[in-house]
């Protein structure tokens, strides 16, 4: 297929000066199409981004070169209309005139067409390198949503505005980490079909996710049936430990509710939730091919610990991961002292049961 010849523009009221012009174009491998004034040109109602190029006379009658150009600087188009002006005037007054108008090239009469053909192609040149710029960034814009789907969405939207100089450089910062798995899921997958593994993993990755995302929670990773969320960065929230258990408790009720349907398909699944505070290395973990966003630090391994030990949607929390919450908006119970794997001290560990209703608030105040 033939590459699309550029399509030039001529605005002449001398006819004869126009179709001459026409004809050494045409022979240059150009399209012309000629308008006998500005007013023309203006009421053919043509997209501007159908023409490549423009090149007007400026005295002419009625509406000028300059009042051309101007009209054309003030429709928006996708890329910029490449302008040329010709005059047989003073050409010193109507350069500048020129430029003020928003012309991009100005050729005085009588002119070289060696010199035309030299102004046109450069500025045909620009023009295809700022619709290879559009182009690709459209097809950037398209490529960005789709790995959108594939990190947070808390860092996707910061991708396009840090360098690797910035935040998402690793970095030292206090989180609520919140992790969960699945029980018995490793001999469930050895029995259950393909498809009923991926269906039970998207239920269960849907379920906790949307409530990650309805609470500002950063999704660091999904791994098998180990999820990790954590709070607190790169979006700065005063009350992560909250927000972490109110996302775990509307997950917790999201997978109770899936739970009753593995029951009806007599799947032997249940899950645990685990969570803890503190602070942490966080950011991009990797190489330079390849790196997560995740979290470094006893905090997310004492989550997981937590988690390791939690039956039938049990969130498990540390006695001073619980003193640093707004424990009146919470219902809990002590498990009691038990010992964490790779912890040397015993830790007193407490169950949320659920998030108190506002009358139970308000009773609570009262007896403050």
């Amino acid at each position: 297929m033939e590459d699309k010849k550029p399509l030039i523009c001529i605005v002449d009221d001398d006819f004869d000066h126009s179709e001459a012009m026409s004809d050494f174009l045409k022979y240059q491998n150009f399209q012309v199409v000629l308008f006998p004034s500005p007013k023309e040109f203006i009421n053919r109602k043509t997209e501007l981004n159908t023409y490549d190029l423009v090149i007007s006379d400026i005295n002419m009658p009625g509406m000028s070169g300059f009042d051309l150009c101007r009209w054309i600087r003030a429709t928006p188009t996708p890329v910029r209309l490449p302008v040329i002006l010709i005059t047989g005037s003073d050409p010193t007054l109507d350069k500048a005139l020129g430029v003020e108008a928003g012309a991009d090239e100005f050729i005085g009469k009588p002119f070289s067409i060696r010199l035309l053909i030299a102004k046109i192609r450069s500025l045909l040149e620009i023009r295809e390198k700022e619709i290879q710029r559009l182009q690709e960034l459209e097809t950037s814009k398209g490529l960005n949503a789709e790995l959108e789907r594939f990190v947070s969405p808390n860092i996707a939207s910061r991708l396009n505005k840090d360098s690797r100089q910035g935040i998402l450089q690793p970095h030292r910062a206090e989180v609520t980490v919140f992790f969960v798995d699945l029980r018995r899921f490793t001999a469930f997958s050895e029995k259950a079909e393909p498809e009923e593994v991926l269906e039970v993993l998207h239920r269960y990755y849907t379920a906790v996710g949307t409530a990650a995302i309805k609470y500002k929670g950063t999704l660091s990773h999904l791994a098998g049936d180990g999820i990790m969320v954590f709070f607190n960065d790169p979006e700065p929230l005063p009350d992560h430990r909250d927000m972490a258990v109110r996302m775990a408790l509307e997950a917790r009720e999201a997978l109770q509710a899936q739970k009753k349907v593995w029951d009806e398909r007599q799947y032997d699944i249940d899950f645990g939730m685990g969570l803890s505070e503190g602070f942490a290395t966080i950011g991009g973990i990797g190489f330079d091919s390849f790196s997560q966003y995740t979290v470094i630090g006893p905090v997310s391994n004492f989550a997981s610990r937590l988690s390791d030990l939690a039956v039938e949607g049990q969130i498990l929390v540390s006695h001073r991961f619980l003193s640093r919450i707004k424990a009146e908006a919470f219902d809990s119970e002590l498990i009691g002292e038990m010992t964490l794997k790779g912890i040397e001290k015993s830790v007193s560990i407490h169950n949320i049961l659920s998030l108190k209703t506002e009358s139970a608030l308000l009773v609570h105040t009262k007896g403050l």
